[in-house]
């Protein structure tokens, strides 16, 4: 099965050592692979095999306090992410 690269920019920042904790939730989405974290550009790379793929780890990543940058979300999910070693930014 061929696999798609998928690359999101978060609105909230996260540092190094949030990755682990952030790519695990990402990656109970089932045959997500190869995810990566780039906390200086609060960007996350993935490798999918279907389009509902990349729904659900905008969901996950949103319900996180990572929506992707430009979406407007809730007050739910306003400065509430895994990180708290930075301030978020918008």
């Amino acid at each position: 099965m061929t696999t798609s690269l998928a690359r999101i920019v978060v609105q909230n920042t996260f540092c190094t050592n949030c990755i682990v904790p952030i790519k695990n939730k990402i990656m109970e989405v089932e045959h997500v692979k190869n995810v990566k974290l780039f906390p200086e550009d609060a960007l996350v790379v993935f490798n999918f095999n279907r389009a509902n793929q990349i729904s659900e780890v905008l969901n996950t990543l949103t319900a996180l306090g990572y929506p992707p940058k430009g979406d407007r979300v809730s007050q739910q999910y306003v400065n509430k992410t895994l990180c708290k070693c930075f301030k978020t930014s918008y």
